[in-house]
């Protein structure tokens, strides 16, 4: 097996692992972001055609968090595997060496970190500003309903009183609706319909109401005088008031404005983003002399190791970023400090597992003639 065929290999195997740990840990996580959405839909809080492409969104935001620990438990468990199965044994026994061997994590470990750095920096806080944005437009035109079973829902600052007697799951379907519609100088309008429908028009947000098998009534309040149509189709619609989006969330402001910004917390933000991409290829370092396993020892224990120390140096990030937006910690000094501990006894590991710190014997000495 010449080396290119030994790093495919290796490489394809890692590859392997992260992505099947990846996997499994973003259905955990997005199992409980979809059972609230579903939550809201099933309470008409929000339209379900919505529920998956928020969905999607916020996987991209998850993604910046379960890069590095899945790449940690992938590494771990693919180089266990091996350990186990003695192949690194084999390697090394054809002359391989553990720093050679080592080489196509680290290439996945920077590959990694590049797409962590483009989910940090731009992909993930656009995520996020579109997922709310999406949200919070589909509440205000919910909110904007007209026809709730039993209720008189005023809209339109009052210009408008809907009622209906019942509507079916979807509220669509409207049954004994009664309506009164301020028109101005032209006085109102009182519409009394059988029955009727309502929908969403999602390309202008308004909301578009037909009524069958009605009466209108038109004239001025007070007035003995007034129109009276039967019609048997009627169709009117309830346009929203402008929505003006805001949010103002650190996690989904734009890197530029970051940047921009002199608040501590928005620096210790853009500090955090800067930690992610570093975190990524950080732990690869680590992952690789921390999965040796030895004959007697079991594949899956240092995968518990593993975790342990991700949550060890992910609750130092954390800390670190508390500190800086308190103004306890300089921002030139910022996050590199934990960066350089966990370097350092990445270095310290792999140098105990390539014996780079065993003390060389001494030469023996000659023995001088008598």
């Amino acid at each position: 097996m010449n080396g290119t065929t030994l790093d495919r290999y290796l490489l394809r195997d890692a590859a392997a692992s992260w992505l099947a740990v990846i996997v499994v840990l973003l259905l955990i996580m997005l199992s409980t972001r979809f059972a609230s959405l579903l939550a809201d839909a099933a309470a008409g809080e929000l339209p379900r055609d919505l529920l998956f492409k928020i969905v999607g969104l916020t996987s991209l935001q998850y993604l910046v968090i379960l890069v590095p620990v899945s790449l940690l438990l992938g590494v771990m468990l693919s180089l266990g595997r091996l350990y186990k199965d003695h192949e690194v044994a084999a390697m090394t026994g054809c002359g391989v060496s553990l720093l050679r061997l080592y080489r196509p994590y680290l290439v996945l470990g920077g590959l990694l970190a590049v797409f962590t750095a483009l989910l940090a920096f731009q992909i993930g806080p656009w995520a996020g500003r579109t997922a709310d944005y999406l949200v919070k437009d589909a509440r205000r035109l919910i909110q904007y309903l007209p026809f709730e079973s039993g209720r008189f829902n005023s809209v339109a600052d009052g210009r408008g009183v809907f009622y209906t007697a019942e509507t079916d799951q979807d509220r669509e379907k409207l049954n004994a609706v009664f309506a009164q519609i301020e028109r101005g100088e032209n006085g109102i309008s009182i519409i009394i319909a059988n029955e009727g429908r309502q929908r969403l028009n999602t390309v202008t947000g308004d909301r578009e109401i037909t009524l069958y098998g009605g009466w209108r009534y038109d004239g001025q309040p007070g007035s003995k005088m007034y129109e009276i149509v039967r019609f048997d189709e009627f169709m009117t619609r309830v346009t929203p008031p402008q929505f003006i989006y805001s949010n103002n969330k650190r996690r989904v402001l734009s890197t530029s404005a970051l940047l921009a910004s002199s608040d501590p917390q928005d620096r210790a933000e853009l500090q955090w983003r800067i930690a992610a991409p570093i975190s990524v290829f950080l732990l690869t370092l680590l992952a690789v002399p921390l999965s040796h396993v030895g004959p007697r020892q079991g594949r899956y224990g240092k995968v518990v190791l593993g975790l342990v120390v991700y949550l060890f140096y992910s609750n130092l990030i954390g800390l670190g970023q508390s500190w800086i937006g308190k103004g306890k910690i300089p921002e030139a000094v910022g996050l590199w400090w934990i960066h350089a501990i966990v370097l350092i006894w990445a270095v310290a590991l792999i140098g105990k597992r390539l014996n780079w710190w065993a003390r060389k014997p001494k030469a023996p000495q000659a023995v001088a003639a008598a």
